[in-house]
């Protein structure tokens, strides 16, 4: 006497492995999920420098001559960020953000510098605080930067005398 073996079992194995079979061989009948672009960026140093206002050469070899103590306030505060964009890249219209608060000014003040190009990889941008700024407000006591893109907060870093 023979056994019967029941198909009814292997059935919905069956069904399963042809919806599978469709899926694969039909791609248009599934649709595909939209590619959504997340921009990342961080920022990887922010150097800050003085630089003075070129003064007036002396006539003569190694004469020192005093300079007024209001010129250590003439000249541009230069804050080099360096910054790092992910693969693939941020398209242009990124946003770096210089808030900064001045010795003789409680006001914050922002510098904004925008990106032209797409932005990728490592990169070095400039936000200068001018001298005429600089002689009324006094030097930067403290200061934060951001990377902005399309409204999004990419990366911030401040100062340590930073509050909030």
């Amino acid at each position: 006497m023979a056994k019967r073996i029941d198909m009814s079992v292997f059935r919905p194995f069956a069904a399963r492995i042809f919806a599978l079979a469709a899926l694969l061989l039909l791609p248009s009948a599934v649709p595909a999920a939209p590619y959504v672009y997340v921009a990342r960026a961080h920022l990887v140093d922010v150097q800050r420098a003085f630089v003075n206002q070129a003064t007036a050469s002396m006539p003569g070899a190694g004469v020192r001559a005093f300079q007024d103590p209001e010129t250590e306030n003439s000249g541009t505060e230069r804050f080099e960020i360096r910054w790092y964009a992910n693969p693939p890249g941020i398209p242009p219209g990124a946003v770096l953000l210089l808030e900064s608060v001045q010795e003789r000014s409680p006001v914050l003040k922002n510098h904004i510098l925008r990106t032209t190009g797409k932005s990728e990889g490592h990169v070095r941008s400039v936000i200068e605080v001018p001298p005429a700024e600089v002689q009324q407000a006094g030097r930067v006591v403290k200061w934060r930067v951001r990377i902005v893109w399309r409204g999004r907060l990419l990366d911030s870093k401040a100062s340590e005398n930073w509050d909030g």
